[in-house]
C-alpha cells in the first residue's frame, strides 16, 4: 500500500483534509478547461461506449451508467457521497425524480453546485452541504442508495467509509461505487509511480480490491458485485495522458511567472502518472455493488441491471463550433479558437483502441 491511513491522529486527519480542499480548490480551473466543467457539471473519468464520440458525452453517459446500474428509482432517497459540483445529482433527479443528497470536504465544490443548482434544479430535489462522508450528520437507515464516483478513493481510512455508509443504508439497500481499484505493486517502479499520482491528485491510499472487498464483509455487507468497466474509461485515460504534454509546458512557464500554483502545476503530472499505472497493470477501474443485509440474488452487476433503465440515455450532441462560438453576441472570441484546436487535439482518434496516444 502506498500508506497506512488506519487509526490516524485527528490532526493527521484534518491536515488531509485540508490537502483534498486545496487541491479541489486550485484544480477547478483545470477542471474548466479540458472537463468543460460548466457544461460537464463532472470531475470523473467518464464512460464510452459505441454512442459515444466525444469526451463531454462520456462525461455525461457516466450519469446514465450510475442511474442503471444502481437501479434507482422515483422513490429513491439517494446520497451523492462526493458530488463534485453536483452533475450526476441533478441528472438522477431530472431524469428520475428522486431527492438526492450531495455532499463534499470542499467547500468550494459545494459552492459551485448551489451556483448550478438555480439553473439545473427547477423542483428543489437537490439539497448540498460540506460534510464527511466517513462522519456525516445523518440519521441511521436514511438512504436507499448511495453512490460515490471516484470519491471513495479520498477516504483516509475505507474501513470508515463503508461503516458509515451501511449506517446510513435503509435495510435492503445497496451502495454502488465507481472508483480505481488496484491491485499491490510489484516493484519500486510501480510504488513510486504510485505515489507520484497519489501526490498530484491529493490521494493519501487508494483502493487496494482485496483487502477492501475483505473489509466490505466485515462490516456486514451482503452479495458483493464488481464489474470492469476499463475498456470504456480507457480513452478517458489516454485524454488525459495527452493533456499531460502541453498541460506541463503550459503549467511551468505560468508557475514560473506567478499565475499558476505548485499544486497546480503537480495536477497537470497527473495525467502521465495515470496513465502509466494503468499500463502496467496495478489498476482497473470498476463498478463495484453491495447490498445491506437482505442477501440478493444476482450474480453480476449486469443481472442487477437488466431491467427497464430507470430513465433514458442523454446524447450532448452539441458541435465544437456550437460549443466554442468564434463570433458571438459578446463579439471575437480567439481563447474559443484556442479551446477548438486543445479538444481536436484531446479527442482526434481516441476511441482506436490500438492508438496509446
Amino acid at each position: 500500500m502506498i500508506t497506512n491511513t488506519y487509526n490516524k491522529s485527528p490532526e493527521m486527519s484534518e491536515t488531509y483534509h485540508q490537502e483534498i480542499k486545496s487541491y479541489y480548490h486550485e484544480s477547478l480551473r483545470d477542471y474548466e478547461i479540458v472537463w468543460q466543467l460548466k457544461q460537464s457539471m463532472a470531475l470523473h473519468y467518464g464512460y464510452w461506449d459505441d454512442q459515444v464520440n466525444t469526451h463531454r458525452q462520456a462525461l455525461w453517459t457516466m450519469n446514465y451508467q450510475i442511474a442503471k446500474n444502481a437501479q434507482i428509482k422515483e422513490t429513491d432517497y439517494v446520497l451523492d457521497a462526493g458530488c463534485g459540483v453536483g452533475g450526476t445529482s441533478f441528472f438522477l433527479a431530472n431524469n428520475i425524480g428522486c431527492k438526492v443528497e450531495g455532499i463534499s470536504l470542499s467547500a468550494a465544490h459545494i459552492e459551485r453546485a448551489l451556483e448550478y443548482k438555480k439553473e439545473n434544479d427547477a423542483n428543489d430535489l437537490v439539497n448540498f452541504s460540506c460534510q464527511n462522508f466517513c462522519h456525516t450528520s445523518f440519521p441511521d437507515n436514511s438512504f436507499d442508495v448511495i453512490f460515490g464516483i471516484e470519491s471513495v478513493v479520498h477516504a483516509e481510512n475505507k474501513v470508515d467509509f463503508l461503516k458509515e455508509a451501511f449506517r446510513l443504508l435503509k435495510p435492503g439497500g445497496w451502495l454502488l461505487i465507481s472508483d480505481y481499484f488496484l491491485r499491490e505493486p510489484k516493484n519500486n517502479e510501480e510504488k513510486t509511480v504510485l505515489r507520484k499520482w497519489a501526490d498530484s491528485w491529493a490521494i493519501d491510499d487508494f483502493i487496494y480490491e482485496d483487502s477492501f472487498l475483505k473489509d466490505v464483509k466485515n462490516v456486514g455487507f451482503n452479495t458483493v458485485l464488481l464489474k470492469d468497466i476499463s475498456d470504456n474509461v480507457y480513452p478517458s485515460i489516454k485524454l488525459m495522458h495527452r493533456s499531460y504534454y502541453p498541460g506541463v509546458f503550459i503549467s511551468r512557464i505560468s508557475n514560473f511567472f506567478g499565475r499558476r500554483t505548485k499544486k497546480q502545476l503537480e495536477n497537470s503530472k497527473s495525467g502521465k502518472y495515470q496513465y502509466q499505472a494503468y499500463n502496467s497493470g496495478v489498476w482497473k477501474y470498476k463498478h463495484f455493488l453491495a447490498f445491506k443485509d437482505a442477501a440478493k440474488n444476482f450474480d453480476s452487476v449486469e443481472d442487477f441491471a437488466k431491467t427497464t433503465p430507470p430513465c433514458e440515455l442523454y446524447i450532448d450532441n452539441e458541435p465544437l463550433n456550437k460549443r466554442f462560438p468564434i463570433l458571438s453576441k459578446k463579439g471575437f472570441s480567439g481563447r474559443n479558437i484556442l479551446k477548438r484546436i486543445m479538444h481536436t487535439y484531446l479527442e482526434k482518434g481516441i476511441k482506436n483502441p490500438n492508438k496509446k496516444f
